[in-house]
This record gives C-alpha cells, sequence and structure tokens, in this order.
C-alpha cells in the first residue's frame, strides 16, 4: 500500500528502475568513481542507531555493486544484510499486476473485462471499470486507505478482507469517469487481487508463489497474508521524530485484503525478478510486453468537442 503518511526509510530496496538509474552510473563512469559516488549518499544512513537499507546496482543480470547500512531492528541492534526481508510497500503492486499478465495469457480474463463480471457486489455506476483501469490507476474508484482514515478506522487496527471491501462497496459514486483521469488507488490492486482469488480459486500470495516466486527461485518472497507469520530477518519500519530519532511505525496486523502491498522481499531476490525482464522464465513471449506497456487515458468529452 503508499504509504504517502510514512517515512519508510527501512523498507527502501532497489528495483529495476533504481538499478536502471545505476545502470547510467555504471555506464558513464568508471566502476570506482561510481562506487565513491554512491558510497556518498549511502554513508549518511551508515550509522549503528538508524534505520536503513539493502542497495543494488544491476547491470546485464548481475550485481554491479552493492552495500547494506544501518539497522533492520533498533530494539536489538540488528544490522541490515542481503537477506534482510522487508516489508516492500507498493512495490508489491508489480506482482499483483504480473499475476493478472499470466492469466491473461491463459485467457482466463481480459484486460477490458468489466470488473463486475467477477466481483457482481460492486456498485454500478453506470460506466463500466475495466481490469485494466485498475491496473493503471485510471478507474475512478476512491482509495481505501483514505476513506479508512475518513472514518476514523486505525491502520494499526485488525480487519478482515470483507470490512475494507464493504468500505469502498459504500461509496456511492466514483471520482471520475473512468479512463479519463489518473489518480492513485490502492482499492484498485485489492479488487485485482480479489480477481485473481476468484478466477484461481487460489488466494494472491499463493497464486503467487507457483506462478512467480518458485519458478524465478525468489525463495525468500512471499505475501504477508497471515499476521501471526514469523518472518526471519525482518526489518522493522520506522518514522523520523522532532528530535532526530525515531520510533516504530509498523503495523504488522494489517494484513488483509492483500493486493496494494505486504510483500515481503530481499535484495537478493529483486535480483531474480529484474533478471526475468531481459531472459524471461515466466509467461508467454508478450508477458514483458504486458509488463512494460504504459496506460492510456481517454479524452474527456469537453477535449473532444475543442478538436472537432
Amino acid at each position: 500500500m503508499k504509504r504517502v503518511f510514512r517515512l519508510t526509510i527501512v523498507t527502501a530496496i532497489c528495483l529495476t528502475f533504481l538499478a536502471q538509474t545505476g545502470l547510467s552510473l555504471a555506464e558513464d563512469l568508471d566502476s570506482a568513481a561510481m562506487e565513491a559516488g554512491v558510497d556518498e549518499l549511502l554513508d549518511e544512513w551508515d550509522k549503528p542507531d538508524s534505520p536503513g537499507f539493502a542497495f543494488a546496482v544491476i547491470k546485464d543480470g548481475n550485481i554491479v555493486y552493492s552495500r547494506c547500512v544501518g539497522m533492520a531492528n533498533l530494539d536489538y541492534d540488528i544490522l541490515i544484510t542481503p537477506s534482510t526481508m522487508f516489508d516492500t510497500a507498493s512495490m508489491a503492486k508489480q506482482f499483483t499486476a504480473a499475476c493478472i499478465v499470466l492469466l491473461v495469457e491463459e485467457g482466463k480474463v481480459s484486460l477490458d473485462d468489466d470488473i463486475r463480471e467477477y466481483i457482481p457486489e460492486f456498485p454500478d455506476y453506470g460506466a463500466t471499470i475495466t481490469i485494466r483501469h485498475l491496473i493503471h490507476h485510471t478507474s475512478g474508484i476512491r482509495d481505501y486507505s483514505e476513506l479508512m482514515l475518513m472514518a476514523g478506522m486505525s491502520f494499526e487496527g485488525i480487519y478482515e478482507a470483507q470490512e475494507i471491501f464493504d468500505l469502498i462497496f459504500r461509496q456511492k459514486k466514483l471520482n471520475f469517469s473512468p479512463g479519463e483521469q489518473h489518480s492513485y488507488s490502492n482499492s484498485g490492486y485489492i479488487l485485482l487481487g480479489l480477481i485473481i482469488e476468484r478466477v484461481t480459486g487460489l488466494s494472491l500470495g499463493e497464486y503467487a508463489a507457483k506462478h512467480i516466486f518458485e519458478p524465478l527461485g525468489m525463495r525468500s518472497t512471499f505475501i504477508y497474508d497471515d499476521r501471526t507469520r514469523i518472518i526471519k530477518n525482518r526489518a522493522i519500519g520506522y518514522t523520523q521524530t522532532a528530535d532526530g530519532g525515531y520510533r516504530v511505525e509498523h503495523w504488522p496486523n494489517w494484513t488483509t485484503p492483500s493486493g496494494d502491498g505486504y510483500l515481503y522481499t530481499t535484495v537478493e531476490d529483486m535480483l531474480l525478478w529484474d533478471r526475468n525482464f531481459y531472459d524471461s522464465k515466466i509467461g508467454g513471449p508478450d508477458f514483458n510486453v504486458f509488463m512494460l506497456t504504459r496506460g492510456t487515458l481517454k479524452l474527456s468529452l469537453y477535449l473532444q468537442g475543442l478538436m472537432l
């Protein structure tokens, strides 16, 4: 989930897009100069009393630079290592989208299907909302995390999945007509998770493990859908205080529904995911085409009128 109100220092992890930034550094500078430049940026967090992160630069499918700085747990002075498990927050959304792409390739869903085919209890707003709209945040569906704040629901509470879905389904209208605007919505991704569950008969975590994590050898990656699960080498989330210190900001109870977040992984496992964009091991020949295709907006009626 996108936590705009939280400083997630400890959950920072290098992903494909960050690796691509590092790639240009590696191409433009010699190795020693690149490492020196990155080290200068990371030194600020390399302290025994500070949270931190695992960082890696990936080039041609291999890690050419890596470093771990700061602490995974300030209570017990546990250092971050390459095997530290991070809650990757909204970085989980790409895996939810990947599951949908796999189902598209299997012919079980279409990106242009009306979501009410799979979620008939979803309100009829008089406009078709498609799976594609959910993926690209163009559905107009209100973000459930913002709805929770307005409803006075604590993020530290324990909620059943249906309570969150009911909160979404109670909304009387959309924020805008589907496809006409872009607005980040965690709701869209938990609805994608629900669609995956209803189509496959498996939870999102089970389907992702079977079709993505296991085939790619991502043995340390899973979707955290059981709040009682023990996670070895887990990094704890922190937020900075006014006096320059830190306090715990970690919500282990809030794990359902899944789809928008709560994927745990390591920087080493993310290397395996990155490699799949160059040497596909999962999906068909068009899997990465689907994954890398940007969404588009349709012209509003007003703009169409101006063009006539």
